[in-house]
């Protein structure tokens, strides 16, 4: 019996190959590409950009959200990356993202108070700064993406310490000695616990000259979906411009930090003894520092 010639213009089928995958990593993609330039993408936006319909889009959508990799961003059915996608990616993915998101409100504190701007991450025992913005004033604090700072004797790392979860802070101290970079860098390990208690309480950090000698920095917190402390964020400058606007610029990189915080995900708390997740905070409670806070503590 003489077999059926194949029509050539019929298309070949892939019997192995399941279409739905490849509009689930379409979508993932898309997220991806145009998460980088927006806090959140609209259901919308989404649909129109990809070849499929819309039903499909809702449905995708829907499934990657129970599961974790997307979340909605409001109740405008505006879409973000979940902490689920996140925790598979290289840690540059973060990087870009948070450099991204965290710009905007750099520039404003520049623009504020014409003092240079930093984005730091904890990276082996170090601050690594991952954005900076310089000080347009030609007396300004030298420093550039890619560069390194002690934790203990800067504002940013004290920041980033001050957040730690309690085994993962003893570890460090244990593991980097406290050097004496200023004749005020704190090198008592007793002295530094007691500092950082202070720093949560604050909800900031102040280098002041700990790190180079007429230099003052004023940092705050950045936190993860998940109310991990990811990052800090700092102005820094002349101790003899700085001192005037210590109080302003206080409240307003503490408040830049909530602001990058909340482009992340929900903000959560981080319990300030064990370093677990505890309670929401939508009204600031632990990271407000108060009109007539305490003293910044060399």
């Amino acid at each position: 019996m003489k077999s059926r010639p194949q029509n050539p213009k019929r298309k070949q089928v892939d019997k192995n190959y399941i279409g739905v995958t490849g509009k689930i990593f379409s979508l993932l993609e898309y997220f991806i590409k145009e998460g980088a330039k927006q806090q959140a993408i609209s259901f919308q936006e989404i649909s129109s950009a990809l070849p499929f319909a819309r039903t499909t889009v809702h449905r995708i959508l829907y499934s990657l959200e129970k599961l974790g990799y997307v979340e909605k961003a409001d109740a405008k059915a505006q879409y973000r990356l979940g902490p689920k996608f996140f925790e598979l990616t290289d840690p540059a993915v973060h990087f870009r993202r948070l450099q991204s998101l965290a710009k905007a409100v750099m520039i404003d504190l520049l623009v504020r108070y014409s003092e240079t701007v930093n984005l730091g991450v904890l990276d082996e025992g170090q601050v690594a700064y991952i954005e900076v913005l310089q000080s347009p004033s030609a007396l300004r604090i030298a420093a550039n993406a890619g560069d390194r700072n002690p934790v203990h004797s800067t504002a940013l790392g004290k920041v980033i310490l001050a957040f730690l979860p309690e085994e993962e802070l003893e570890s460090m101290l244990e593991e980097h000695p406290l050097i004496k970079m200023t004749p005020k860098t704190i090198t008592q390990k007793a002295h530094l616990i007691e500092h950082l208690a202070a720093v949560r309480e604050q909800g900031v950090a102040f280098d002041l000259g700990e790190n180079v000698e007429g230099v003052v920095c004023v940092g705050a917190p950045v936190f993860d979906q998940r109310g991990r402390i990811v990052a800090g964020l700092s102005v820094s400058g002349p101790t003899s411009r700085m001192e005037s606007k210590l109080s302003g610029i206080r409240d307003e990189v503490r408040n830049a930090g909530l602001k990058i915080s909340r482009m992340l995900g929900p903000l959560t708390a981080t319990d300030l003894t064990s370093g677990k997740m505890t309670q929401p905070l939508a009204n600031e409670t632990l990271l407000r520092v108060s009109t007539g806070g305490a003293t910044p503590r060399a």
